[in-house]
């Protein structure tokens, strides 16, 4: 237990996902130089959630035990293991070359953006809060990927604010980020 306990944060944390970085870039270099080079995004995805299934598995074994109550740690390991399940599936399926070759590059500028846009959304969500950084987030990712319908894009991210404050806030009592812009405005 004190090993998990170690793994799931600090430096041990660090240490676990620098081994499965190290093992997803020697599985890179052997796929690409392989007769699976066709394959490799199918084999390479699903090697990589299921890491990351792994890591924060070992995050979640570190959660505080309840006893015979359901304790914090039991939603997320249920996640987990489907995640890491499917993802073996899907793994398997690509080593045997059962899936479809993988296509041609396509806008990979664009998946760049997103992805920055998306880091980008996670800082500024501690300034300006969950909600107000959530709503220009997914206008903002529609109105990049070319989607102009406005009442559409207003209408799906205030449904999406709603089912968050109720599904986490109300129902969960997992608190959303008010941001440090908004607490020094409202307190």
């Amino acid at each position: 237990m004190e090993l998990i306990k170690f793994f799931g944060k600090g430096a041990g944390l660090w240490i676990i996902t620098a081994v499965m970085a190290v093992i997803f870039l020697v599985s890179l270099f052997i796929i690409i130089r392989s007769s699976k080079r066709k394959f490799a995004g199918r084999i390479l995805l699903p090697l990589f959630f299921m890491e990351a299934a792994l890591i924060f598995g070992i995050m979640v074994l570190g959660f505080p035990d309840k006893g015979d109550v359901v304790g914090p740690g039991v939603v997320p390991a249920l996640w987990l293991f489907g995640i890491f399940g499917l993802s073996t599936f899907l793994f398997i399926r690509g080593l045997l070359g059962h899936e479809q070759e993988d296509p041609g590059w396509g806008h990979t500028g664009k998946v760049a953006i997103i992805i920055g846009m998306t880091i980008f959304y996670i800082y500024i969500m501690q300034i300006i809060g969950y909600s107000l950084a959530t709503v220009i987030y997914i206008i903002g990712s529609m109105y990049f990927l070319s989607y102009r319908r406005w009442r559409v894009m207003i209408t799906l991210s205030a449904g999406w604010i709603l089912f968050s404050y109720f599904a986490f806030y109300r129902l969960l009592y997992v608190p959303l980020p008010r941001g440090r812009l908004i607490e020094w405005i409202f307190g």
